[in-house]
C-alpha cells in the first residue's frame, strides 16, 4: 500500500513538470525576443545654426521730442495715436518767464550798442583810448550772444511735429513742471517708414552674428506667416542689467500693418557655419532643449546603448548635433520607442546614409 502511494505522488511530480515546462519554455522565447529596428548610418556636415529669440517692434524713424528749457506746459494739443503734420504745434511751456529773459537780454544788447558807439566817438575826439573802444566792442558782442541764446531757447520752448507721422506716446500733462530736455512725445515719421527689432542675445551668440545676415520673424498676429528681416546693427556691449548684447534687425512687413511694440519670435540664421552630424529627428529621444538621446547600435549588431547629445538646430525633418556623436556612427532611427539599454535587437534595413541638410 505504501509503495502504490510513493508511485502516485511520484505521477503527479511528474505531471507538474510536464505541466510547467511549456510556460517557462514561452518565457524564455518572450525574455530573449528581439527588438526589430531600422538604423541609419550618419555624417557629418557644416551647417547654419540658428539663433531663436524674441524682441519688440519699432519704427526707425521714431524719436523722442523734449522741450529744450524747463518750465510750467501750457498746453498739450495731440494725444497718444494721432496723426500730425509737419510743423504742427504739439505743445508748448508757459512763456512768461522766457519772455522776460528775452526781453532782459534785449535791453542788454540796446545798451552795449550805445556804450560802443558812446566809446567810439569819444575815441574819435582823443577822448577814449583804443582799449575803452575794445571793451565795449566785446560787451556788444556777448550781449548779442546772449540775446541770441534768449531767442533760442524761446523757439524751443514750443514742441512742432518735425514731419508728418503719429504720436505714439505722451508722457506729460498740462500744467505738469518739467525739467530741460525731459521726453514730452514719442513721435514715429510716416514719410520714410522702416520698422526695426531689437533684441538681446548671449555673447556666444553674439560673436557668430554678422552684419547682413539673414532672419525670420513671426507675429502673433499673422500666424503662419514669416516676415524677412536682416541684421543692419550689433551692439558692442553687453546690457549692463540684462548681460546681453543687444541686435537690431530691419524687419520687410511685406504690406502687412504692424505696429510699435508687437511682440516677435526671431529666428537668425548666421553665416558663420559650424561642424555637426545629422540625424533624422524620428531618432531622437527624451529632447529638453539643447539635450537629447539617440540609440547607438554596437559592434555586434545585436545591442544598443543610449547616448547623450548636443542639439545644434532643427531643420525640417533632420536635426543637427553638436557634441555626442561621432561621424560613420550606425543609429537607431524607428523602433527605439520600444528600447532600453538592455534590449535586444534585431536590425531589418542596411545603414544608408542621411541627405544633406541645405
Amino acid at each position: 500500500m505504501k509503495n502504490t502511494a510513493n508511485i502516485f505522488y511520484m505521477g503527479i511530480w511528474v505531471l507538474g513538470i510536464y505541466a510547467c515546462s511549456p510556460n517557462q519554455a514561452k518565457e524564455n522565447t518572450i525574455t530573449e525576443e528581439k527588438v526589430p529596428v531600422k538604423t541609419q548610418q550618419v555624417h557629418a556636415q557644416t551647417i547654419t545654426q540658428p539663433i531663436s529669440t524674441s524682441g519688440l517692434l519699432a519704427s526707425k524713424q521714431e524719436v523722442k521730442l523734449s522741450f529744450k528749457t524747463g518750465g510750467i506746459i501750457q498746453s498739450i494739443a495731440v494725444d497718444e495715436g494721432q496723426t500730425v503734420k509737419k510743423g504742427q504745434v504739439l505743445a508748448s511751456l508757459n512763456l512768461t518767464e522766457i519772455n522776460a529773459q528775452v526781453s532782459q537780454a534785449e535791453q542788454a544788447f540796446d545798451k552795449a550798442q550805445r556804450d560802443l558807439n558812446r566809446a567810439q566817438n569819444l575815441y574819435a575826439d582823443s577822448a577814449a583810448t583804443k582799449e575803452q573802444v575794445q571793451n565795449a566792442t566785446t560787451g556788444l558782442e556777448v550781449a548779442s550772444a546772449t540775446l541770441q541764446s534768449a531767442r533760442f531757447n524761446r523757439q524751443y520752448s514750443t514742441i512742432y511735429a518735425p514731419e508728418n507721422g503719429q504720436i505714439l506716446k505722451r508722457y506729460a500733462e498740462s500744467g505738469e513742471l518739467l525739467s530741460p530736455g525731459s521726453p514730452v512725445f514719442v513721435f514715429a515719421s510716416a514719410s520714410k517708414e522702416q520698422w526695426i527689432l531689437r533684441t538681446g542675445v548671449s555673447d556666444r551668440d553674439m560673436v557668430r552674428i554678422t552684419l547682413g545676415d539673414k532672419a525670420t520673424v513671426q507675429f502673433d498676429a499673422y500666424p503662419g506667416t514669416d516676415f524677412p528681416a536682416t541684421v543692419t546693427e550689433i551692439a558692442q556691449m553687453a546690457d549692463a542689467s540684462k548681460g546681453t548684447f543687444e541686435v537690431e534687425l530691419t524687419v520687410d512687413p511685406q504690406g502687412k500693418k504692424l505696429a510699435t511694440g508687437m511682440v516677435a519670435k526671431v529666428q537668425i540664421l548666421p553665416s558663420q557655419k559650424v561642424a555637426a552630424v545629422i540625424v533624422p529627428i524620428e531618432a531622437l529621444i527624451e529632447a529638453d532643449g539643447e539635450k537629447g538621446f539617440v540609440y547607438v547600435l554596437s559592434d555586434d549588431k545585436q545591442t544598443v546603448t543610449k547616448t547623450a547629445v548636443t542639439l545644434a538646430g532643427i531643420y525640417d525633418n533632420q536635426v543637427g548635433i553638436s557634441s555626442g556623436l561621432e561621424e560613420n556612427t550606425t543609429i537607431v532611427t524607428e523602433g527605439n520607442n520600444y528600447l532600453t539599454e538592455s534590449s535586444k535587437v534585431k536590425v531589418i534595413t542596411q545603414p544608408t546614409a542621411v541627405s544633406q541638410v541645405k
